[in-house]
């Protein structure tokens, strides 16, 4: 390739090699609401997708007695103590954190939605009690599943999407100016503190996060939900400018305490790589917003510590799937999965990605209308379809590839090749195929030494490569091919290069 060209594949593979992310998924309808034949199923089949980590809820309103009563229930029920809840009532959630334990799984639990009513100030909708939940005994609750799962599970996250009005309310109050100013921050930290005591109390190293927000928010104070950035300022108890806020929920903060911070930054009908032009909001693309707020805070001691993020939930849903409300199609949905992987991965502050579904949610179960958008108001973000047969995001979900185009001011061009195997654990044999007419066959590819390969190399030990090839001049479509220890072949989705389009923004340093 030339001396130019080996200084361009060491500054496109600076700083990134050996970087270890959990990937985690989330599918309570396969892992709680099957049988348990069917769940030790599924847990064995996402093992061998190469998912590290199952991502479960445990719901306080599923959970705990008389969930629908407005009086909390008296006797032997103590609200902290797992024995005193009703019979049967963990069996669901016992059955699918020994599925995964037995599947080599980590656990995480979201403590989370929805309450039950004798826990919150007024009801809500459907059941769905979300109404400010009483802290303290929310926090009984959380020492309860603590106590419960000790030893099984690692990994709590506090409620979910806190700033989401579907998860908690309520998301605003009166500001006294006629206006409206964010409330949800300031119920959901008490909520927090609680619980993070509780569960820390249980054992210290129980790893707690906090946040757990929604990428997006409401652009008008008073409707909807608080946008992320917004939420976790006045989470902080600061203004817009970072100085402390004077409100009365803010009277007595003492700097917030976590082992990391739980986000969902899904960009559903828009590409990984694209920002958000509200400057609130937080998708994939706008990590570093929400990295340098949280390190902004830290700074400022209204964190205890600098955190890193914890992406526990995204994905992409698939127009075959939902024909109404999905913009991209199955291919896109696995390129997407594959280009967001991509892109966490080489985000030095990120320590998990995630998937939702495992599969999707059969539309019928919405009960309306077939043939109408809110016959698909579930999820079809799966990686398989709602009657079990893999769609190509399995593939990608398994082996995420992605290829793309940089250059240099000098006029040198090169296409970076990421790739990890997910299943198995160690170093992998791999190699990179580009497909030249009708046929693929291996292509030399240079990698972070500017050692050089025509065939078969190996990945770190976390079964990650980067490489880089010369761009050509004709579009070209690449994929990586794993080696099983018996010698066959399995190959990735491929990844479409055009040269004739601009390339992505060059590296000009070593992310720090």
């Amino acid at each position: 390739m030339g001396a130019l060209a080996c200084g361009l594949v060491a500054l496109l593979l600076a700083g990134h090699g050996g970087k270890a992310m959990e990937t985690t998924l989330q599918d309570d309808a396969v892992f709680l609401h099957r049988a348990p034949v069917q769940v030790r199923a599924a847990a064995r089949q996402l093992a061998a997708l190469g998912a590290d980590r199952l991502r479960l809820t445990a719901g306080w309103g599923v959970i705990a007695p008389r969930p629908k009563s407005r009086q909390m229930p008296g006797g032997r029920f103590v609200a902290s103590d797992p024995a005193t809840y009703p019979k049967g009532a963990w069996t669901a959630l016992d059955t699918a954190v020994d599925a995964a334990r037995a599947a080599n799984l980590k656990v995480e639990l979201d403590v989370g939605f929805w309450a039950p009513r004798w826990a919150v100030r007024r009801p809500s909708p459907a059941g769905r009690h979300r109404w400010w939940p009483d802290p303290v005994l929310f926090g009984q609750f959380a020492h309860a599943v603590a106590q419960r799962y000790r030893g099984r599970v690692d990994m709590y996250v506090p409620w979910n999407e806190p700033n989401h009005i579907a998860f908690l309310a309520p998301q605003w109050t009166s500001d006294g100016h006629g206006g409206y100013r964010p409330e949800s921050p300031h119920v959901y930290r008490a909520m927090y503190e609680a619980a993070y005591r509780q569960i820390k109390s249980v054992s210290r190293s129980n790893l707690v996060l906090l946040g757990n927000t929604s990428s997006e928010g409401s652009s008008v104070p008073g409707r909807g939900g608080v946008p992320p950035l917004q939420f976790l300022r006045a989470l902080a108890c600061v203004d817009d400018k970072l100085r402390p806020l004077r409100v009365p929920e803010c009277r007595h903060f003492r700097p917030l305490k976590a082992d990391g911070y739980a986000h969902h930054p899904y960009s559903r009908d828009t590409t990984p790589a694209t920002p958000s032009t509200a400057p609130d909001d937080a998708p994939l693309a706008d990590s570093d917003r929400l990295e340098s707020l949280l390190q902004a805070l830290a700074l400022r001691g209204r964190i205890s510590t600098d955190l890193a993020v914890y992406d526990t939930e995204f994905g992409y849903e698939s127009r075959q799937d939902d024909p109404f409300n999905a913009p991209f199609d199955r291919a896109q949905q696995a390129t997407y999965l594959s280009w967001a992987s991509y892109i966490a991965w080489k985000d030095p502050h990120t320590r998990m990605f995630a998937q939702f579904l495992l599969d999707d949610i059969d539309p019928a179960q919405s009960g309306r209308t077939p043939g109408t958008p809110s016959f698909y108001r579930d999820w079809q973000s799966g990686l398989y379809d709602d009657a079990g047969n893999p769609k190509t995001a399995a593939t990608a979900f398994k082996l995420p590839f992605w290829a793309e185009l940089h250059g240099t001011a000098g006029g040198e061009r090169a296409v970076l090749l990421w790739g990890q195997v997910r299943p198995g654990s160690g170093v992998q044999t791999v190699r990179v195929e580009q497909k030249t007419g009708p046929t693929w066959a291996p292509v030399q590819t240079w990698g972070p030494r500017c050692d050089s390969s025509d065939g078969a190399f190996y990945t770190d030990t976390t079964g990650t490569f980067e490489r880089v090839v010369p761009a050509g001049t004709q579009p070209a479509d690449y994929r990586f091919a794993w080696r099983h220890s018996s010698g066959a072949w399995e190959h990735s989705e491929p990844i479409h290069v055009d040269p004739s389009l601009p390339d992505a923004p060059e590296p000009t340093e070593a992310p720090t």
